[in-house]
C-alpha cells in the first residue's frame, strides 16, 4: 500500500486506451465492418509461366469473390449514348429528301416560266397600204383598204397557227373599216409570212356617230392629199409542237400612223418611209 501511495498521479498508467497493435496488418487495407462494401482493387493476372505450370486457367471469379471478403463488385453506371451511326444515316437521308424537293421544284418553276414567257409573240408589220375608190364627204364615206402585213415566227421549236381574224382601219380612234376572215393561216418555226389584209369600207349610220362626227375633218385631209389611217388586227394563235397546243393567246395588233398620199382619183399609196412595226398586246380577261 505504501509503494502504490508513493507514485506519482501524473505518471498513472490511463486505464481504457485500445492497443495500437491490431492495426499493424499486413493487408495494405485495414479490416472493414462486415456492414460496408470493400473498395475495388484490380485483379491481378498469373504471368505466362504459372500457366504452363499450373497447365489451367485459374478460377478468377472464385478469386474476385475471395479477394472482396464475399461482396461482389458492381461495375459502375455507363449512361446511355445516342447511336451516331443512325443519326449520321437519318441526316443522310434527310439531306438527301430535301435534294430531291428542291430539284423537282426547280424543274417545276423552269417548266412553268417556259410555259408562261418562254415562246416568242409573233412580230407583225404593215409593208404596203393601198386604198381605192376612197371619197369622203360630210355625209358618206367610200372606199377599201387593201394592206399586206409580214408575219415573222421567232420560236425555233413551236409553231404558230392563227385563226378567227379580224381587221379594221380607225381615223383618229373612229373606226370606218371592217372585215372578218375566217380562213385560217400557219407560220412554221423561225418562218416568215405575208398576209393580205382587205377592209372595205363601213357604211355610215346614225345621227350621232363618231364617225359621222368625223366625216368633214376626213373629207378636209383628202383635199390636202394626206390622211393617216391605223390598221388593227384581232387574232387568235395556238403555239403547238407536233399537234401538241402548248399555249393559247388572243392577240391585238395595233399599227398606227399609217400616212397615206392621195392623188385627185381617189387613189391613195402607203408612203414611202411610213412602214409600220406594230404593237402587240395579249389580250386579258374583259377586254375586248
Amino acid at each position: 500500500m505504501a509503494a502504490s501511495a508513493s507514485i506519482d498521479p501524473k505518471q498513472k498508467t490511463v486505464i481504457g486506451y485500445p492497443s495500437m497493435d491490431r492495426y499493424h496488418l499486413s493487408s495494405p487495407y485495414p479490416q472493414m465492418n462486415s456492414g460496408y462494401p470493400v473498395p475495388f482493387q484490380p485483379q491481378t493476372f498469373p504471368s505466362s509461366s504459372s500457366f504452363h505450370n499450373q497447365g489451367r486457367y485459374p478460377n478468377h471469379a472464385a478469386r474476385h469473390l475471395q479477394s472482396s471478403n464475399g461482396y461482389y463488385y458492381q461495375q459502375p453506371y455507363l449512361p446511355m449514348m445516342p447511336d451516331q451511326d443512325n443519326k449520321g444515316v437519318s441526316f443522310g437521308r434527310l439531306m438527301l429528301v430535301l435534294m430531291v424537293v428542291l430539284v423537282a421544284g426547280m424543274c417545276m418553276m423552269s417548266l412553268i416560266m417556259w410555259y408562261l414567257f418562254g415562246t416568242c409573240i409573233p412580230e407583225f408589220e404593215v409593208s404596203s397600204l393601198n386604198v381605192s375608190n376612197f371619197s369622203a364627204t360630210n355625209a358618206s364615206l367610200a372606199g377599201k383598204w387593201d394592206a399586206r402585213v409580214v408575219v415573222s415566227n421567232a420560236n425555233e421549236n413551236l409553231e404558230i397557227h392563227f385563226d378567227q381574224i379580224r381587221s379594221s382601219i380607225f381615223y383618229r380612234q373612229a373606226m370606218i373599216g371592217i372585215s372578218m376572215s375566217s380562213q385560217p393561216f400557219k407560220l412554221q418555226k423561225q418562218q416568215s409570212l405575208g398576209l393580205n389584209v382587205s377592209v372595205p369600207a363601213e357604211p355610215v349610220e346614225g345621227e350621232n356617230n363618231l364617225q359621222r362626227l368625223l366625216l368633214p375633218s376626213l373629207a378636209q385631209d383628202q383635199k390636202n392629199g394626206v390622211i393617216v389611217f391605223s390598221l388593227r388586227m384581232a387574232l387568235n394563235a395556238n403555239f403547238t409542237s407536233t399537234n401538241i397546243v402548248y399555249r393559247k393567246e388572243d392577240l391585238r395588233v395595233y399599227c398606227e400612223n399609217l400616212q397615206v398620199n392621195f392623188s385627185s382619183s381617189g387613189e391613195g399609196t402607203l408612203t414611202q418611209g411610213s412602214e409600220s412595226e406594230c404593237l402587240i398586246r395579249i389580250r386579258g380577261e374583259g377586254d375586248d
